[in-house]
């Protein structure tokens, strides 16, 4: 049962939050991974670990990188401890780029069946008034 659930409220229709980390097969990212486990494991959420590739790249080199990203994975779900909230896959650096472009700040545009969406960076938050008064 969710908090929505319990309080009798609508439960929201915000997807739940998709960390994508970039595996190259570095202890610094195993470490980026296991990090974005345990923050998709408190915030409901997912984690994309992808490994680029290169789209000229035979199914043998696919085959390498794939099994080199799914031992990253496994052994980033064994020390995290976090299991289910974890997928992998290859992109194409060009879509990979694309992601990476907009978290740098740029514009990503969804173009689906019947809208688009725009995606941007949210902008950095300020801090908000003090809650408690001088006396």
């Amino acid at each position: 049962m969710t908090s929505a659930e319990l309080v009798g409220s609508r439960p929201s229709r915000r997807a739940h939050a998709r960390l994508i980390v970039a595996l190259d097969g570095t202890a610094a990212t195993s470490a980026e991974l296991v990090r974005a486990l345990r923050d998709a494991a408190r915030h409901e959420g997912t984690v994309l670990a992808c490994a680029v590739v290169d789209p000229r790249a035979d199914d043998v080199e696919r085959a390498l990188v794939r099994a080199g990203l799914e031992v990253q994975v496994s052994q980033a779900v064994e020390e995290s401890g976090v299991h289910g909230r974890c997928e992998a896959t290859l992109l194409e650096p060009a879509v990979f780029d694309a992601l990476a472009g907009a978290a740098r700040g740029g514009t990503l545009v969804v173009v689906q069946e019947s809208h688009r969406t725009v995606l941007r960076c949210a902008p950095a938050r300020t801090p908000g008034r003090a809650l408690v008064r001088p006396a």
